[in-house]
């Protein structure tokens, strides 16, 4: 995806791989906000686990169902945002409640898209 071949977006990633959440954080933000699908899937990615930043249901499942929505097959992107989405609504998270239904619809969304666990 040529979204994430930016300097800003290589860096982002590597601070992620390297555990580095707080910086990889600061450099998504401005990204996402942009509209780098990308970004906004891993920036979803720390909201939902409280990475480098206070959890937060509510953005998580706004950021991925943005992304989701987008159909992105490259990188099985949208299937990503499908499948974690699905995760929150089986589990919950604060200030989402568990949706099991929502869950499967969103599973089946991920597999249609070739996400396969």
């Amino acid at each position: 995806m040529a979204d994430s071949d930016f300097p800003e977006m290589l860096k982002a990633l590597d601070e992620l791989e390297n555990g580095n959440h707080a910086s990889a954080f600061a450099l998504l933000a401005p990204l996402a906000s942009a509209g780098n699908l990308r970004a906004q899937c891993n920036l979803a990615s720390l909201y939902h686990l409280g990475l480098g930043v206070q959890l937060d249901g509510r953005k998580a499942v706004e950021l991925y169902q943005s992304v989701a929505e987008k159909g992105i097959r490259e990188g099985c992107l949208s299937g990503l945002a499908y499948n974690n989405l699905a995760t929150i609504y089986f589990t919950g998270l604060p200030g989402i409640d568990p949706d099991p239904e929502k869950g499967k619809e969103c599973l089946v969304r991920a597999r249609e898209l070739g996400f396969e666990m």
